[in-house]
């Protein structure tokens, strides 16, 4: 019995002295567009219109930053037809791509 109860104790402090996590880790994915807007002179189209449409609804309307850039996070899988149209001082240009659900 004496070597019951010793196995046992032993067990015990061998289990406890485990490292032991209740943390659980999720991988996900994000999907990010951007764009640069430039003029043919090389200067960036600063604070120009951008609206984003995806399947033909608009989805966002923001502009571009200092340096012309502009970046979305897409939804989930980032699946649908999307569109982009860049404005500014009576300059207008259209970007459209694609992505497919896998």
């Amino acid at each position: 019995m004496r070597l019951l109860v010793l196995f046992i104790l032993l067990l015990t402090l061998v289990a406890g002295s485990m490292a032991a996590s209740g943390h659980r880790m999720f991988v996900g994915q994000s999907l990010t567009a951007g764009i640069s807007a430039i003029y043919d002179d090389g200067e960036p189209a600063a604070d120009a219109s951008v609206q984003v449409f995806l399947n033909g609804e608009l989805y966002s309307q923001n502009q571009t930053d200092s340096t012309g850039f502009f970046r979305i996070p897409l939804p989930g899988t980032g699946a649908g037809d999307w569109m982009f149209v860049i404005s500014k001082d009576g300059h207008d240009e259209v970007i459209q791509f694609s992505i497919k659900e896998s």
